[in-house]
């Protein structure tokens, strides 16, 4: 854990953490466990991984594992330090019961050659490597002719490891930040594979998390595919059919929305330029700016194509294409080939933290003749000419699925993402009904025919309510997100602490509905009653 502040400061917030979370637990069962990953170098996500843990542990009377240790590749690639012995202190502070440092039992596998059978599927174990190494090694594909033997290796001793714990101690949840990636991502596999639920706990906001239980799968290969289901069954259940009582709460969040309060918010990152045009008027007379900056013929629709972090989490869900880059690669060609259209490609954000390989100004390069193709960083186009510019956004899983069509724009995805079945997208089912959806979209848009319906737009405003309000839990255990630098952080924390009382705290029963219920998402309040949508949205 790389932790910015002083022994004296981090012992006296551990103190403090102790104090609060050993006074609340009953004595626990030896035979009952929870499982907690604690392998992220941001304090941060150990804090909202071991609460969610320390507050089911209240509720179930199970006792607390944690899981730990520092990937080298990980280490030297992205986190550069790692102090296994300040997670080990945190994780007991907030009352592990046991410590178990993965990676050290991982090596030890392999520099012994004893990896015994962790009885995982040789495909699954293939994509978990193939992902991880794109990450690791910033690029959208695995370079041809690369050894991934070496961690092939390592994710076999891991996936070992996990057997051996899921074996011994028949863990009642797993409570993980990642759901990709080996040293996370094989852990979730096994865990749906020995039906035990997992708690996914999100980066951002205050308390989020997400939740796959046993009895409610469907057979989708993923966890990301199967939340998406159950996401979609969820909101067409508890928050469309509410849309009516919960219309003052969306209307103050799409207000925040457009002033790019809040995450996530893709097509404009570090809070620049809030979105200013409020009519069709407006939009309009902004367009034929936007064009002409372009030189894009203004009787021509405009797609906009919003490229991804090209090595980020390959594979974890369902996509038309083999990966990102191909996704992108097809749609550039598919594009030079419509010249009744223009098209605008975006690269991603933080696009240089995802690709060292120069792949998206490569594209470019390719097309830099094409009068209708422009390639664009993100970052140089201010959200009012996107939004007057675009007649169709086209993603694979990004947040403009949901941000366009709040906005009355409609979106063709390449792939599911986590509100695609709540059907305020396109989603495409394969390669051929993609072309075709795109070859369709385009001609509607040129013959003036509307691509959204009014409930669709409805649905993607109650969804920036569902994603930014409802299933953000405010807690005096889990400071928000953006709650920096990290001795600041500590600080509120330990005060909180030392200070506050359970009696009324939020989370404990935001977890306890969750995990009674069986239900995908943490909600700040219960979604299913109708009173207490009145009570809490006016």
């Amino acid at each position: 854990m790389n932790l910015d502040v002083d022994d004296q400061d981090f012992r006296r917030f551990l103190e403090a953490a102790e104090l609060y979370w050993k006074r609340g637990r009953s004595g626990s069962s030896t035979e009952r466990w929870i499982v907690v990953e604690a392998f992220h170098p941001d304090i941060r996500v150990h804090i909202r991984n071991l609460t969610l843990g320390g507050v089911l542990s209240r509720i179930t009377g199970a006792r607390l594992l944690v899981l730990t240790g520092a990937d080298p590749e990980w280490k030297t690639t992205f986190w550069k330090r790692f102090d296994t012995d300040r997670v080990r202190a945190l994780a007991e502070a907030y009352g592990a019961d046991e410590v178990l440092d993965v990676h050290a039992l991982a090596a030890r596998q392999v520099r012994d050659g004893a990896l015994p059978d962790a009885d995982l599927d040789p495909g699954s174990l293939a994509a978990r490597t193939d992902s991880t190494l794109c990450r690791l090694l910033c690029a959208p594909r695995v370079p041809a002719g690369y050894d991934r033997a070496p961690r092939a290796g390592l994710g076999r001793a891991l996936a070992a490891v996990y057997a051996m714990v899921f074996h011994r101690y028949a863990p009642e949840a797993l409570i993980t930040c990642d759901v990709e990636y080996d040293q996370w991502g094989l852990a979730v596999e096994l865990a749906m594979r020995w039906d035990v639920p997992v708690l996914h706990a999100q980066t951002t906001g205050s308390m989020k998390a997400y939740a796959l239980f046993p009895g409610s799968r469907v057979g989708e290969p993923t966890f990301r595919g199967e939340l998406t289901l159950q996401i979609g069954d969820f909101f067409r259940a508890n928050v469309w059919e509410n849309r009516s009582l919960l219309e003052p709460g969306v209307a103050r969040v799409m207000e925040r929305s457009r002033l790019n309060m809040g995450r996530p918010s893709w097509w404009r990152k570090d809070g620049q330029a809030a979105l200013e045009l409020r009519t069709e008027a407006e939009r309009e007379r902004f367009r034929v700016f936007a064009q002409d900056r372009f030189g894009f013929d203004h009787d021509r629709p405009v797609v906009a194509v919003f490229a991804h972090a090209l090595s980020d989490a390959l594979g974890t869900n369902r996509e038309v294409f083999a990966d990102l880059a191909e996704w992108l690669e097809e749609t550039a060609r598919f594009a030079y080939g419509r010249s009744d259209a223009n098209w605008l490609f975006l690269d991603h954000p933080h696009q240089r933290i995802f690709d060292e390989t120069g792949f998206f100004k490569e594209l470019a390069g390719q097309y830099a003749g094409a009068p209708n193709l422009r390639f664009l960083p993100s970052v140089d186009l201010s959200k009012n000419s996107l939004y007057a510019l675009t007649d169709l956004g086209v993603t694979v899983r990004g947040s403009v699925a949901n941000e366009l069509p709040a906005l009355g724009v409609p979106v063709l995805q390449a792939g599911w993402s986590e509100w695609s079945g709540c059907g305020f997208s396109q989603v495409a089912a394969d390669r051929s009904g993609y072309w075709k959806a795109l070859d369709d979209s385009i001609g509607a848009i040129t013959a003036g025919r509307p691509l959204l319906t009014d409930d669709q737009k409805a649905g993607a405003r109650l969804w920036q309510w569902f994603y930014r309000c409802g299933t953000d839990v405010p807690s005096q255990l889990v400071p928000h997100w953006e709650t920096m630098p990290a001795r600041t952080l500590l600080e509120h924390l330990e005060t909180r602490m030392l200070q506050i009382e359970d009696d009324g705290e939020p989370l404990h029963a935001a977890v306890a509905r969750m995990w009674e219920r069986r239900e995908p998402v943490l909600t700040r309040f219960d979604l299913t009653d109708a009173a207490e949508i009145r009570r809490h949205v006016r």
